[in-house]
């Protein structure tokens, strides 16, 4: 891998209904707008092996799938994103954003399957060929205010939506944890405000971070 400027490496983080695709289209618009060239990408997906695994892990017929089943296969979906997309770009200078990381397997399947820590941060590890964001955000939300907002879209639970509260409480405390140990690279951001005010507190980041 060549050198990357780590800075054009943008993650959103959170459970869901914390808003993470509301505020990524509008960074994107935004970082268009000042002439950036701006890639956004899902996990796991957006390459053609990481799609048809992410059918895999949110079909709700596969309730058996083992915890170490799911990492894995997490993990082998986001190897292919990172050599297939998110090097490649941002060695051609552009920015990427990606809608969850490899955050989201500390805090899921770390914290809520609760498997070996220091086996997922080795898993991890190979699956990113250590390549970081140059910055998280982490759009804080309970479990019981992601489950309110969910039950008010009418939108129905995948696989892993289904995992119950005790699971969801897991992942939110995990994510806490996560944060606190990554301060320089993490902004936590209280997912209750205004659209514009989480937005606006985004592209100040962004814009110290980048020189904007």
């Amino acid at each position: 891998m060549n050198a990357v400027d780590i800075s054009h490496f943008i993650s959103f983080e959170g459970i869901d209904f914390s808003g993470k695709s509301t505020q990524i289209s509008l960074l994107k618009q935004f970082l268009e707008e000042n002439n950036y060239s701006v890639y956004f990408l899902r996990e796991p997906g957006d390459t053609e092996i990481s799609e048809k695994i992410r059918q895999i892990l949110l079909d709700k017929k596969h309730h058996r799938m083992n915890e170490w089943a799911e990492i894995f296969l997490y993990s082998a979906a986001r190897v292919q994103l990172v050599s297939e997309r998110i090097i490649p770009l941002l060695e051609e200078g552009q920015i990427v954003i990606a809608d969850r990381y490899v955050d989201s397997t500390t805090a899921y399947q770390g914290y809520g399957r609760q498997l070996d820590l220091e086996i997922v941060k080795t898993i991890n590890q190979a699956a990113t060929f250590g390549l970081l964001p140059g910055i998280t955000f982490y759009l804080e939300l309970t479990p019981e205010e992601s489950f309110k907002r969910m039950e008010n879209a009418g939108r129905a639970a995948d696989r892993l939506e289904t995992a119950g509260i005790e699971f969801f409480t897991r992942v939110f405390n995990g994510y806490k944890q996560i944060a606190k140990s990554n301060k320089k690279r993490f902004c936590v951001i209280d997912a209750r405000q205004s659209v514009d005010s989480i937005h606006q507190q985004i592209i100040k980041e962004v814009s110290k971070r980048i020189g904007l």
